[in-house]
């Protein structure tokens, strides 16, 4: 099936506080691996077909409504080196570590087109599983950085805080709930 006629047969569309708010708030659901490999493929192939069309730098299923599951499940697609991404099945923190950092997202589940301080930390570890059913562990940054007192005005090139971003989607959180409304008028005194 190609993905138009995924996009149509299953009324995709990206998932909004707006438009799907029970769905991006609802915690994600584990995906059993020797039984619903069919709905990651799917799922793989939309989060790959929006993460091009609007330049995502993370994609989670929560981002993502469609009617073939009634909950969220539990898949993720984040960068894993330069313009590579790699979708990750049943993620699972194993280690967050080092001096919590102020950062500047965005989220396009957040329709308020506002940008949030959110505290991250700068050491991620996870565990899951690969397309091809395989155990795999990530671990990204480093639990000595420093950035100083003022915000990361972007957090897109630190896939600790990327992947930090789709497990709190996964866990039905966003940058609203825990976030600081930023005003980039601060920035000029």
């Amino acid at each position: 099936m190609n993905i138009s006629e995924i996009l149509e047969n299953y009324s995709v569309e990206i998932a909004t506080l707006e438009n799907h708010y029970n769905w991006v708030k609802t915690n994600a659901r584990e995906i059993n691996l020797e039984t619903e490999m069919h709905l990651v493929s799917k799922l793989d192939q939309i989060m790959h077909y929006f993460s091009d069309l609007y330049k995502f730098v993370g994609v989670s299923s929560n981002n993502i409504y469609w009617n073939l599951t009634e909950t969220p499940i539990r898949v993720m697609l984040i960068p894993v080196a330069q313009r590579r991404y790699q979708t990750i099945i049943n993620p699972e923190y194993i280690e967050l570590a080092g001096k919590e950092i102020d950062n500047v997202e965005a989220c396009g589940s957040v329709p308020d087109n506002n940008n949030y301080v959110i505290k991250r930390k700068p050491y991620v570890l996870i565990s899951g599983y690969t397309l091809e059913r395989k155990y795999t562990e990530l671990e990204y940054g480093s639990k000595d950085y420093d950035a100083g007192e003022y915000p990361e005005l972007s957090s897109y090139h630190h896939r600790e805080w990327i992947i930090q971003h789709e497990m709190d989607h996964l866990y039905g959180t966003t940058i609203k709930d825990m976030g600081i409304l930023f005003d980039f008028n601060s920035l000029i005194q």
